[in-house]
């Protein structure tokens, strides 16, 4: 980035996956913003980096009232936005056998509208320019990995949100992407969780059910938006790309 008020914009980037997409911005001295429903994590984790090249503001991506005023803050203060991850999601309490209303509204409210409030919000106020978009979905958007239907559906259209809407980003110049990401293995997280409990039972599904015989990681996660980001790709907008080993 060449000029000072351009920003990355990252949605749910205060934890997990979302934060090591900020700390990739930060390492490349790209000025970042991140947009998180809990303010004492976010305003925990922005203080870590001591850096004025990192700003974290409370928003509720399932929300749109609350994404238009935040967004509308970066508008007054000139943040021109030129990278928008779409990181927020959460299938915590959709994983559930029972396959009711309340579980699909659910699923949605947390894992579709929450990436595409501030899609459609920061386009809607022009505060973009040469704007790529990468939209973080999941392998369970591709039916695979046993994940609940609800949580599976929501993830698939957001795979197919990219897909279409490409077609009419592209007037504009916006870049729009997605990614899959396969048995991620992070500090915390659900899948270190399960080796921590069950080491030998983890490992067997594993090398089971991925090609590869071993867990994602947030450095194969990075690569990719990398690459997606960067000025060599000057043709890829509307695909899914799937990090998962070749999981079935």
């Amino acid at each position: 980035m060449k000029k000072k008020n351009n920003y990355a914009l990252v949605c749910g980037g205060s934890y997990g996956l979302g934060s090591e997409i900020v700390r990739y911005f930060i390492s490349k001295n790209i000025n970042t913003v991140v947009f998180a429903r809990n303010k004492k994590k976010l305003n925990t984790f922005v203080k870590k980096f001591k850096s004025k090249k990192i700003i974290g503001l409370k928003c509720d991506l399932s929300n749109p009232k609350d994404v238009k005023k935040n967004i509308q803050i970066l508008k007054k203060k000139k943040y021109i936005i030129n990278y928008l991850i779409c990181n927020a999601g959460n299938g915590k309490n959709d994983f559930s056998q029972k396959k009711n209303n309340l579980n699909f509204y659910s699923a949605y409210y947390k894992n579709f509208f929450t990436s595409i409030n501030p899609i459609e919000l920061l386009i809607n106020s022009g505060n973009f320019e040469n704007l790529k978009i990468i939209v973080i979905s999941s392998i369970a958007g591709h039916f695979r990995g046993g994940a609940p239907l609800p949580y599976s559906l929501a993830k698939n259209s957001l795979i197919n949100y990219c897909k279409e809407n490409s077609k009419n980003f592209a007037s504009k110049n916006i870049f729009i992407n997605s990614i899959s990401p396969g048995h991620i293995m992070q500090t915390n997280n659900l899948w270190h969780k399960k080796l921590k409990k069950n080491k030998s039972k983890t490992l067997s599904f594993i090398k089971k059910n991925v090609a590869l015989k071993k867990f994602c990681t947030t450095d194969d996660i990075i690569y990719t938006i990398h690459f997606l980001l960067s000025e060599n790709n000057r043709y890829i907008t509307g695909i899914d790309i799937k990090v998962d080993g070749s999981s079935n």
